[in-house]
């Protein structure tokens, strides 16, 4: 296995959202449910022209096998199901922060779900620290 990142296009923008839909439950905080394909192109045409957006796909050889993003300082990782337990995103979040350290970011936070085992494994692992619970609650009326 030899993992490296690669800067992403429009071309990968369908695995993306490929990704973003079989993730979504249980890892991300904004999405709670499927979204379509003009909803994520929407997104990520927004995202790339902000100064503070970067992100890679994940390779091993020629076959695309993650996806990792930094936002703000946000550190978001995908790895494709198939591909995961096999220690790609830690490698994926050490090349990650390599580039970040070019890029003059010199600090990177992870939100991540309550229940989110497996994401909370890999940054634990690598030195991230917990700083803060943040807890919330929807109220209607």
């Amino acid at each position: 296995m030899n993992i490296e990142l690669r800067e992403v296009t429009e071309k990968d923008w369908d695995f993306i959202l490929n990704l973003r839909n079989n993730f979504y439950a249980n890892s991300f905080y904004e999405q709670k449910k499927p979204i379509n394909k003009d909803e994520h192109y929407k997104y990520m045409n927004e995202k790339i022209i902000n100064p503070n957006f970067h992100q890679w796909i994940a390779i091993d050889g020629k076959i695309d096998v993650g996806y990792i993003r930094i936002l703000d300082q946000d550190i978001n990782i995908m790895v494709e199901k198939k591909f995961q337990t096999k220690g790609i995103g830690t490698i994926m979040l050490s090349l990650v922060e390599k580039k970040a350290l070019k890029l003059g970011i010199k600090k990177l936070k992870a939100k991540i779900l309550d229940g989110n085992e497996s994401s909370k494994k890999i940054f634990l692992k690598n030195n991230y620290k917990l700083k803060l619970h943040c807890l919330e609650k929807d109220i209607f009326p």
